[in-house]
C-alpha cells in the first residue's frame, strides 16, 4: 500500500487529480526515506520531488512537504524550494526536517514570516546559537515560542539577553516562569518584577533554594499586608493592624522598611512605636522635626532595623519632605520609583553603597 505501483503511474498520467498527486508524493517520500532505495531510484525520486515542488496546487505541495519532513539528505534545491514556499507548505517541514544546518536556520529566521520563524523556534533540541539569534533578531512572539520549547537549549547568556530586552514584559515573564528548567540566577533576577500569582507559580514549579523561596513568600505576604494598610485611613485602624502584627511576631524589618518605601507613612511610624517602645509624638518629632541624622539612626537601631536598610529609609524620608507627601493623594508606585532613584544616588556622610546593597534595597521596594 505504501509502494509506488503501475496503477499510480497510470493514474498520474491519465487523471492527475489532487488525490492522486498527494498519494504519489507520500509513496515516493516513503520510498526515499526507506532502506531499499537504489541509486537509480534515488535520482528518480528526486526528479519527481523537483516537479512536485512547482505544482500549481498548494495541497499537492503541502502533501509533498509533509512527506519530505521525515527524509534525510535531500538535495539543497529541493529543501530551498520547500522552505521558500507558502507558510502552510513550509512550516511543518521547517519544524521537523532534521538536516537543516545552523546556517539554514538563520536564513529562515531572516525571512519576513513570523510563522516560519516560530517553526524554527519549535524545533527539537534547538542549539543555543540559534536561540540567541532568535532573541537578538526576532519579534517577542517568536521569543515566547522559543522559551515554551522545553527542548531548546538556552544558556545563561541568552537568558540575560531575554531579561535585558523584555524586563517588563508580562507575557515573556510568564513563559519563563512556566518553563520547566530555569537557572537559579535567572530566577533571582526576575523574581522582583513578577506578579504575586507568578511568584506563587515559580515556587510550585521550580526547585528553589529554601532561602529564596522563603524570601518570595515573605514578600508576597508583606505586600498583601500593606494593601490592607492602604484601605485604612485613621490612626486607630493603622495602630490596631501594627499591634496585631507585632503581637504575632510578623512585624519584620523588611515589612517596616517596605512600608516607608511604598509611601505608607503611618504604618511606618506606628511600627517604630512598637519596635522601639517610643511614643508616637516622639517618633514623628525625630523623623520630621529635626535635621539631625543620628537621632533618626538611633531610633532605627532601637527598632532593630538593620543598618543596611538605613539608606532606603533616609531616601524615602527625603522624598516625603521634598514633595510634601500626602498618603491619600499620591500614587504609591510613583513614590516608590522616586525612592529607588534616591537610593541610586545615596551618599550622605560620604557613605558608598555597594552594587549588592543597591540590588538588595531596590528588591525591598519593587
Amino acid at each position: 500500500m505504501n509502494q509506488l505501483n503501475k496503477k499510480d503511474i497510470s493514474d498520474l498520467a491519465n487523471h492527475p487529480s489532487l488525490q492522486t498527486k498527494s498519494a504519489v508524493a507520500q509513496k515516493v517520500g516513503n520510498y526515499y526515506s526507506g532502506n531499499k532505495v537504489t541509486p537509480k531510484g534515488l535520482k528518480l525520486a528526486e526528479d519527481i520531488f523537483r516537479i512536485m515542488v512547482r505544482d500549481v496546487q498548494i495541497k499537492v505541495r503541502q502533501a509533498l512537504a509533509e512527506s519530505l519532513k521525515s527524509c534525510h539528505n535531500l538535495p539543497e534545491d529541493i529543501v530551498t524550494s520547500v522552505i521558500r514556499d507558502a507558510d502552510s507548505v513550509a512550516v511543518p517541514f521547517i519544524k521537523y526536517y532534521a538536516d537543516l544546518s545552523n546556517d539554514d536556520l538563520i536564513k529562515i529566521l531572516n525571512i519576513p514570516s513570523i510563522n516560519k520563524q516560530k517553526a524554527v523556534a519549535q524545533r527539537l533540541n534547538l542549539p543555543n546559537d540559534i536561540s540567541q539569534y532568535i532573541v537578538d533578531k526576532c519579534p517577542e512572539e517568536v521569543v515566547g515560542v522559543l522559551i515554551e520549547n522545553e527542548s531548546s537549549h538556552i544558556h545563561e547568556r541568552t537568558y540575560n539577553s531575554i531579561l535585558e530586552k523584555y524586563q517588563e514584559n508580562e507575557e515573556i515573564q510568564k513563559s519563563l516562569v512556566y518553563r520547566a528548567e530555569l537557572p537559579t540566577s535567572v530566577i533571582e533576577k526576575i523574581v522582583n518584577t513578577l506578579s504575586e500569582d507568578l511568584k506563587k507559580r515559580l515556587i510550585i514549579s521550580h526547585n528553589l533554594p529554601a532561602n529564596l523561596a522563603a524570601d518570595i513568600i515573605e514578600e508576597v505576604q508583606e505586600k498583601a499586608t500593606l494593601r490592607v494598610s492602604e484601605e485604612y485611613s485613621s490612626d486607630k485602624q493603622i495602630e490596631e493592624l501594627v499591634h496585631q502584627l507585632y503581637s504575632s511576631s510578623r512585624l519584620t524589618p523588611n515589612l517596616v522598611v517596605r512600608s516607608i518605601c511604598m509611601g505608607d507613612l503611618k504604618f511606618f511610624e506606628y511600627s517604630l512605636v512598637y519596635l522601639s517602645n517610643t511614643p508616637i509624638l516622639e517618633v514623628r518629632k525625630i523623623l520630621f522635626n529635626t535635621s539631625i541624622d543620628f537621632m533618626i539612626r538611633n531610633l532605627l537601631r532601637k527598632a532593630f532595623i538593620p543598618k543596611s536598610m538605613f539608606p532606603a529609609v533616609f531616601s524615602a524620608l527625603k522624598v516625603i519632605k521634598e514633595i510634601r507627601f500626602d498618603c491619600r493623594r499620591s500614587n504609591r508606585k510613583n513614590f516608590s520609583h522616586k525612592v529607588i532613584e534616591r537610593i541610586l544616588t545615596y551618599t550622605p556622610n560620604n557613605e558608598e553603597l555597594s552594587e549588592e546593597d543597591i540590588r538588595y534595597l531596590v528588591s525591598k521596594i519593587s
